[in-house]
């Protein structure tokens, strides 16, 4: 019970004391019978049984609060803490022609791992295409953005000596923020690029992706140039996986 609530109980019990005693002084006088001497009421003398009924009435409440005090009061559960929204990016594949299939495992591979951000088929996001050549194995317009380009170049992916998927994971990553680590060529992580087929993130690589998606939007930054990812995508494999 909270101490407003028993303070004024024991308010109330006061002056339920102070009532019942005028109407005792008040029954006394009227049942006098000349004297200090007072007609018995049941076997009890008429003087102490209104007191000993004040005494009970008093004790009980008094009783009462004490419990409520010592009772915890029950208090509403605290709301559950609000689920950060989670952001979901676009991709339109249908210009990715053969890669196409593996441009979607790509995708489940980073939708199974992150939950801050989800990487949904439609249009109006980041358009894949897949060309002949170009300046590199494959580009990504924007790091951390929701609208941009991705393009993959089929004589270079395989000039790389990376796997598809690796580079397809890898242009991805980059859509979802992660930039290049310092130490290239690292087969268990597919931002290093290398001449590698591991093709799963590294738990710091997820760790990453949920941390920039889950404080919510900020500005996107411009991708790597194309001679960076042709250096990255192409450079020789640390650790052979």
């Amino acid at each position: 019970m909270p101490f407003g609530e028993w303070y004024g109980a024991l308010i109330c019990a006061l002056r339920a004391f102070i009532r019942l005693r005028s109407i005792r002084s008040a029954f006394v006088k009227r049942r006098r019978n000349g004297g200090n001497r007072f007609i018995a009421t049941q076997g009890k003398e008429p003087e102490l049984f209104p007191t000993r009924l004040v005494a009970a009435v008093l004790g009980g409440i008094v009783a009462l609060v004490l419990v409520g005090v010592g009772a915890p009061s029950a208090t509403a559960a605290p709301a559950a803490p609000q689920r950060a929204a989670v952001q979901t990016i676009y991709y339109d594949s249908t210009r990715a022609a053969e890669l196409a299939p593996q441009v979607d495992e790509a995708v489940e591979i980073w939708n199974t791992r992150v939950t801050s951000v989800k990487l949904v088929k439609g249009p109006g996001g980041i358009t894949v295409t897949t060309a002949q050549n170009g300046s590199a194995p494959g580009t990504a317009s924007c790091l951390g953005c929701t609208r941009g380009q991705i393009y993959f170049y089929r004589n270079q992916i395989q000039q790389s000596g990376a796997a598809p998927l690796r580079v397809i994971v890898h242009e991805f990553g980059h859509i979802l923020s992660l930039p290049h680590p310092p130490d290239i060529g690292n087969c268990d992580k597919v931002m290093a690029g290398g001449r590698c087929q591991n093709a799963i993130p590294s738990a710091d690589e997820v760790a990453a992706v949920q941390r920039f998606w889950a404080r919510g939007w900020r500005p996107a930054k411009p991708g790597p140039n194309p001679a960076d990812e042709r250096e990255v995508l192409g450079a020789p494999a640390l650790v052979t996986r």
